[in-house]
């Protein structure tokens, strides 16, 4: 007889430890999706932020090159106005000097434009 109270009390041990064990499982799983909820408020909030400074960026980028576009516009237009043609072509061409040693020595043909702009050949010849 005492070893069936003792395998019924114990059966009912496991049972108590078995239901503690499940309600901490619980509780492990609700904490484990309320973190990921969480989680995925933050990466979606995270994500708008992102992209309306992307989009933000974007405009601004934008409008930037569409001003750069307008001046250098206005400076073509203004350049073909111009009776020199040599100040056209000498405005189109990078005249300064670059200290990278792998660029060509342009320096005759810098010193031929900036001398055909100052005084340009006669159109009689």
């Amino acid at each position: 007889m005492d070893f069936a109270d003792s395998t019924a009390n114990g059966a009912g041990r496991d049972a108590e430890l078995q239901a503690k064990f499940d309600e901490e499982i619980r509780q492990r799983e609700e904490k484990e999706q309320s973190v990921t909820a969480e989680n995925l408020e933050r990466a979606k909030t995270a994500l708008a932020d992102f992209d309306s400074e992307r989009q933000t960026k974007l405009r601004d980028n934008m409008a930037k090159n569409r001003e750069a576009e307008q001046r250098l516009m206005e400076q073509i237009a203004s350049d073909v106005e111009s009776d020199n043609p040599w100040d056209r072509i000498v405005s189109l061409v990078d005249l300064q000097t670059s200290t990278s040693d792998e660029t060509l020595d342009v320096s005759r043909m810098r010193q031929v434009l900036i001398q055909l702009k100052n005084s340009p050949p006669s159109k009689d010849s």
